[in-house]
């Protein structure tokens, strides 16, 4: 249940960024440990289930960062949320967790480009 709340967590948090607008400093590093979590919390899980609460959870989260690649307009965290979201259609779960730690990786490098600068 922890999963969903922080999938839910993600989804209401990218819809308060307005249209057009690249997400904060704040909001990068916050998507980035959620997903951290999320991604060590689906270890943990046997299986998703096709139509469970879980899968489409899954799927929404896909769906959300979609728009974090468009606003981003980052091609290659779009490529790697491309390739999360082939997984999650084909159910691969070592796909769908690879492609889920490289969207991590990429955030943190936003991060890092965006932010870490501004600090000085």
């Amino acid at each position: 249940m922890k999963k969903l709340l922080l999938i839910l967590l993600f989804t209401g948090l990218f819809a308060s960024v307005p249209v057009q607008a690249k997400l904060s400093c704040s909001e990068l590093d916050e998507l980035a440990e959620i997903l951290d979590d999320l991604a060590v919390d689906l270890q943990s899980l046997e299986s998703f289930g096709v139509n469970s609460e879980i899968d489409v959870a899954l799927k929404e989260l896909t769906d959300a960062l979609k728009m974090v690649a468009n606003e981003e307009q980052d091609k290659r965290l779009g490529t790697w949320i491309q390739g999360l979201e082939i997984a999650w259609e084909d159910m691969e779960r070592d796909d769908f967790e690879e492609s889920l730690d490289d969207i991590i990786e990429r955030l943190d490098d936003l991060y890092d480009r965006d932010c870490t600068r501004n600090r000085y």
